[in-house]
């Protein structure tokens, strides 16, 4: 009798207690999430939260524990969050998971929750092979350059698939081949890489800022812009061109191409490889394979996919197009991997 009233007594002050206690820990979390939350709301509008917050060095580690406190807010108390990856030079931390990869029909494909691609292939009426791959990213930080052994100073080259392997993204191809040419102006992040100004020349420059929205620039205004108020508001630029498409409409470049674009065959038919802007964080890639086509036919091609801008990048034997540790696309001529500086791809965030 006596040890049945203390066992009640007992139980009733323990489930007071640990009724307490959650409630302690509940307001606890409750406090931490409140916090958290204005945390993030004062990040996303502070001044600082957009150049010249990504400019900053050594925040790599900061951007990641910053996925996992959004990730964390996301599940436990319903608020959608963007993750992101560092403004810097270095590769994401995680290899893309191949669970994610799919297969349907005469398509294959990559899908979480930061990043959507679908690669396919059609036939040009002149019989060559066109590959492409609609990319949609969550984050500009997404849209990322890889250079040959990991560094835009080697002077060694690397094959495409390699340096797409080393850099753990989803999609990639072939990029401006910067190391290859003497002029052009190569920007990331802010940094100039290379600055050079060939005699005659004024260049189609591709200039992505840091809403991942593409411009065109001429490269003497570019160079203008750069000398007058920095590089800081550029993420990446590529410098091969012409343009295709611009403000939605097809870029005439019949004028100058002669002159200017002596690399890259634009008005002959050859291999081309080409990037365009679809929408917010949505873009499409291209290549073309033997026998090649001429600049117009890629203007076409671009033109009727939707991009708003477009822009030929360097095709030929280096037109080449990565997915799924892969080479997608045939290459031109003798159909092998030309060893090259760089190449532009596409990372998961999560």
């Amino acid at each position: 009798m006596v040890t049945t009233i203390w066992s009640q007594q007992y139980s009733g002050v323990m489930s007071v207690k640990k009724s307490e206690r959650c409630k302690s820990t509940a307001a606890l979390f409750f406090i931490l999430s409140i916090v958290m939350i204005a945390g993030l709301i004062l990040t996303a509008f502070s001044p600082t939260s957009s150049i010249d917050r990504v400019k900053m060095k050594n925040e790599l580690s900061s951007v990641y524990l910053n996925n996992e406190v959004n990730t964390v807010l996301s599940q436990v108390v319903g608020i959608e969050t963007v993750r992101s990856l560092p403004y810097d030079f270095s590769t994401p931390q995680k290899s893309p998971d191949k669970s994610n990869y799919f297969a349907d029909e005469n398509k294959t494909g990559y899908k979480d929750s930061t990043i959507d691609v679908i690669c396919w292939k059609e036939t040009h009426k002149n019989g060559a092979e066109i590959c492409f791959a609609d990319i949609t990213i969550k984050h500009p930080s997404q849209f990322r350059r890889q250079w040959s052994n990991g560094d835009y100073n080697s002077n060694k080259y690397q094959t495409p698939l390699r340096i797409f392997n080393s850099s753990k993204g989803v999609i990639g191809m072939s990029a401006d081949f910067y190391k290859f040419r003497k002029y052009g102006i190569i920007v990331q992040y802010g940094t100039v890489i290379c600055d050079s100004k060939g005699v005659n020349y004024d260049l189609d420059v591709l200039v992505v800022d840091y809403n991942g929205d593409f411009h065109i620039w001429k490269d003497n205004d570019l160079r203008d812009h750069i000398q007058k108020y920095g590089a800081d508001d550029i993420m990446l630029s590529f410098t091969f061109g012409p343009a295709l498409i611009v403000d939605g409409k097809p870029y005439d470049a019949s004028v100058d191409t002669k002159k200017i674009y002596q690399l890259g065959e634009p008005m002959d038919s050859s291999g081309r490889t080409a990037i365009g802007q679809l929408g917010k964080l949505h873009y499409l890639l291209c290549t073309v394979g033997n026998p090649g086509s001429r600049r117009p036919d890629v203007v076409d091609i671009m033109a009727a996919k939707g991009c708003i801008t477009a822009y030929n990048l360097d095709g030929g034997q280096s037109g080449t197009m990565l997915f799924d540790s892969k080479v997608y696309n045939k290459i031109a001529y003798k159909g092998n991997e030309r060893p090259m500086s760089d190449i532009l791809y596409f990372a998961s965030a999560e």
